[in-house]
């Protein structure tokens, strides 16, 4: 573990918990600037097994278990709609990866992404240039520059653990269309499933949502990481020295904090479906 980590470590845990989560997105942007990640598709810790389609399908083919979250998390809009949706927001796109399964999956939807880093939606812009209806704005997860009921299906990988599972369901389901879809994953450590399940539930009801699938996926998540350790040990001994020790945080690798959560069954990943109800 390098110094920096372990420094990051001793005062993160010391700041309030609005700064705390400026401080991951401030290292967030850092490590897409420095770091090998640029140059993959996705950024989260995948799902297993893997989508059969996702193993022969350029990219995908490449990282198939990070697509294969995205590709379970857009299930949601065949558990909880029907025909194919027109406008489609993906929050904290990153590179763009989930925009392009979401393109194979749902062909001639419009598809906007949203993320706070201006790095990472630089490269977004420049990778989805040929997708006709594909975009990717720069902003907040908790502020989007969207108006009302823009979107008929929004769905997200993570955002949710960053900036808080409320606000992030409030300010989701304000851009929702009447009839729309919200569909996401999330991890915590705070809470086992069953009270995050009720959290959930009690939240989409003040939201006036329909709650379609509240689902553990932790053990899919932790085979897809242990499945890929191989790869990501190669992309991080090409991440510079001192961001080293965070990249092995952050990819979750084997005598990381994170992965040894897994081992002790204290870290939570599951996967939300909610509906707005029609006008």
């Amino acid at each position: 573990m390098s110094f920096l980590f372990t420094l990051k470590r001793h005062f993160q845990r010391r700041l309030p918990r609005p700064l705390q989560r400026k401080l991951q997105q401030t290292i967030y942007v850092v490590l897409y600037r420095l770091s090998p990640a640029r140059h993959q598709n996705f950024f989260n810790s995948g799902y297993a097994p893997v989508s059969e389609w996702l193993k022969t399908c350029p990219p995908f083919d490449r990282e198939p278990l990070q697509a294969t979250l995205y590709d379970r998390v857009l299930d949601g809009w065949a558990d909880a709609s029907g025909a194919s949706p027109r406008s489609i927001l993906d929050i904290g796109c990153g590179l763009g990866g989930g925009m392009r399964v979401a393109a194979h999956r749902f062909p001639g939807s419009s598809i906007v992404g949203l993320d706070v880093n201006a790095t990472a939606a630089q490269v977004a812009r420049r990778r989805l240039r040929e997708l006709d209806g594909a975009r990717v704005e720069i902003g907040n997860a908790l502020s989007q520059p969207f108006e009302d009921g823009r979107f008929d299906l929004v769905f997200s990988v993570g955002a949710a653990g960053y900036v808080g599972l409320k606000p992030f369901m409030k300010e989701a389901t304000r851009v929702l269309a009447p009839g729309g879809v919200l569909s996401f994953s999330t991890g915590y450590t705070d809470a086992g499933f069953e009270e995050h399940r009720l959290m959930v539930q009690a939240e989409a009801g003040k939201l006036g949502l329909e709650l379609v699938e509240v689902t553990d996926i932790t053990a899919n998540v932790f085979a897809a990481i242990d499945a890929d350790v191989p790869r990501r040990r190669a992309l991080i001994d090409r991440v510079p020295w001192p961001f080293r020790g965070y990249a092995l945080a952050w990819a979750d690798m084997p005598g990381s904090m994170r992965y040894q959560e897994y081992v002790d069954g204290r870290r939570l990943d599951y996967l939300v479906v909610c509906r707005k109800p029609e006008a």
